[in-house]
């Protein structure tokens, strides 16, 4: 579903498989678009990392993290290139990031506003 969206809100090609290939998304202007997402928790947690294996080293060029709320909005989403975020999360043993830390990298772009829309389609 995450990665529908994301094709969409980019005009872009959802990958089949992509576990293999490395992504989930072909988008021109961004190109291989590895998609992470997470639903906010009922009890009002803000639960907002993701984690990214390391069979993904060199597997992308962005990472999407997209943040839905409780009834499945999306809350928030954000592209991040691959040169950003890869030395954050290898450094750790978790290999996890936040959305409040990928918004913060160089280079990321805000792409909240063509989530929601293509949610509404």
């Amino acid at each position: 579903m995450t990665e529908t969206l994301v094709a969409e809100a980019l005009d872009g090609q959802r990958v089949s498989s992509g576990v293999n290939q490395g992504f989930d998304v072909d988008a021109a202007g961004f190109g291989r678009i590895e998609v992470k997402h997470r639903q906010l928790p009922p009890d009002g947690r803000v639960e907002q990392r993701v984690e990214l294996a390391a069979a993904k080293v060199n597997g992308f060029d962005y990472l999407a993290v997209v943040i839905f709320d409780v009834e499945m909005g999306v809350h928030g989403a954000i592209l991040v290139p691959y040169a950003s975020v890869w030395p954050i999360v290898e450094s750790r043993p978790w290999r996890r990031i936040s959305f409040s830390e990928a918004v913060a990298l160089p280079g990321a772009i805000n792409v909240t506003v063509q989530m929601q829309a293509a949610s509404q389609r």
